[in-house]
């Protein structure tokens, strides 16, 4: 071959190669571009309710008929929905008790009004369904060993489940739970979180604060046996063993997650004192997150903000210098405000704006959690209007599993606007939602509009718009190329 032809070939090679990247620019908005006139994307938020259904306290408040179950639970969801709330935290096992067909635990007496008693529908799958028609992540929230509950040891305890075997129960003055020292009791809730993961869609698996109970002065954990058994000349105290118990029962549940739907995400709330945490409930909050055997930690910071340790803004600032592996987000008591027997800083919502301006300023934080959701419908001294201004505009739960933050869907291509609805070509992968914005201009943050499984979505308004595509982990794509649509 000549110099000539060597030389028209190489020019060949280049203009095809200029011209892939300008396609690829075209299509797709990829590092190469220049980041200063790229909209922004708004910082992920996860925006959370808890449904309380112990005693029917959220959730279905003793109601037993089936459109009126669906109702209350879909006004909820609604309610959230015009909130831009983006996950809900369904109780779905209170007290050793199911809200689908267990092979483990009966029927929740809470559907029916009687244990064991099969409803007239699907409870679980209509829940999780509803919540994700609007967007909503559903995390499914376990009490991992209360029982049953009673006013004082005058009183009986309800029957004991013939699924629970009684050698596996512990009966104190106020509360039955299961044995936290059995091996037999580690794998049963283990398997419990199993069975839920393998037959449902649930985005998360959630723990409050009951692990050992709290217990009167009079009263003893009366397990020198299991200890004896199990943990002596292991560990140097009792108090030790029990906290080994606990934190054995975290990494077996983190770990038949991981096993089965790795991207659920397992979070816990402790209480806001973690001296109490410590040595009360002997749960070691604080080696979990070192060791990441939890993905999220949600203190209960049900306190008004102040200077005294016990403060809201005190305490999260606490909190905030230990989240090791995990991610931080904030438990709000928003159930205290217009109770007149909280004290005057429950009497306005002025310190619950001032709740949010302090998280929002902790960059560790991403995210919270109110409780619980009716006093979200009773909106007292103007709360809900508080909630509702701070969440303006829909956001993303962040990414928690820092292993799969890096791991990206693949960008929406083919972005059109025509006729008043944005289109686009969906990526093919699994698993995927989209996420679609509104452009507020170059280097200035987009409005996200909302998230939908198709590949379509309506516009009210001229500007400019693009897509991302968003993963189970919640890893969201580059941004696709931006289309113009109006005037």
């Amino acid at each position: 071959m000549n110099i000539k032809k060597k030389t028209d070939c190489k020019y060949i090679v280049l203009l095809l190669i200029f011209m892939a990247f300008i396609a690829a620019c075209s299509d797709h908005n990829h590092p190469t571009d220049i980041l200063e006139n790229l909209p922004i994307l708004p910082e992920k938020e996860l925006r959370g309710i808890w449904m309380t259904t112990a005693w029917g306290l959220d959730w279905p408040m003793g109601n037993y008929d089936e459109k009126v179950q669906k109702k209350l639970y879909t006004d909820y969801l609604d309610l959230c929905e015009s909130c831009h709330i983006n996950a809900i935290f369904f109780q779905v096992r209170s007290m050793a008790d199911a809200f689908y067909d267990s092979r483990y635990e009966s029927w929740s007496k809470t559907i029916t009004g009687v244990t064991g008693q099969k409803p007239s529908y699907d409870v679980l799958n209509f829940l999780i369904d509803e919540a994700h028609k609007r967007g909503i992540q559903f995390h499914a929230w376990i009490n991992p060993y209360r029982i049953a509950t009673r006013a004082d040891k005058s009183q009986s305890f309800s029957e004991l489940d013939a699924k629970i075997p009684q050698m596996w129960v512990k009966d104190y003055d106020k509360v039955r739970i299961y044995n936290p020292a059995l091996p037999e009791v580690w794998q049963r809730i283990s398997d419990i979180v199993k069975e839920l993961l393998s037959h449902y869609d649930v985005d998360g698996i959630h723990f409050d604060d009951y692990f050992y109970p709290s217990l009167s002065s009079s009263e003893s954990m009366k397990d020198d046996a299991e200890y004896a058994q199990y943990g002596k000349g292991t560990f140097g105290s009792i108090e030790d063993f029990r906290r080994h118990n606990v934190d054995t029962v975290v990494q077996k549940v983190q770990q038949v997650i991981r096993d089965v739907k790795p991207w659920v995400v397992f979070s816990i709330s402790p209480a806001a004192d973690n001296t109490y945490n410590y040595n009360t409930i002997y749960a070691d909050v604080l080696k979990w997150s070192q060791n990441g055997w939890t993905d999220v930690i949600i203190p209960q910071l049900y306190f008004s903000t102040g200077t005294d340790d016990s403060s809201f803004n005190q305490l999260l600032y606490w909190w905030s210098q230990f989240t090791y592996k995990n991610t931080l987000m904030v438990g709000y008591g928003i159930y205290k405000f217009g109770d007149s027997t909280q004290g005057e800083q429950f009497q306005s919502s002025d310190d619950l704006k001032k709740q949010f301006a302090y998280a929002t300023s902790m960059k560790k934080v991403k995210g919270g959690l109110l409780y619980s959701a009716k006093y979200l419908t009773e909106n007292k001294v103007g709360i809900t209007d508080v909630i509702k201004d701070e969440y303006k505009n829909p956001a993303l739960p962040p990414c928690v599993i820092s292993s799969m933050a890096n791991n990206k869907p693949e960008v929406p291509s083919g972005v059109l606007a025509s006729k008043g609805e944005l289109s686009w070509t969906g990526t093919g992968q699994e698993e995927v939602k989209y996420a679609v914005y509104k452009s507020n201009g170059p280097g200035k943050t987009a409005t996200l509009l909302g998230t939908t499984s198709g590949t379509s979505y309506p516009l009210s308004e001229k500007g400019t718009y693009f897509v991302t595509s968003v993963n189970r982990y919640n890893v969201e794509s580059d941004l696709s190329k931006l289309t113009r649509w109006g005037n």
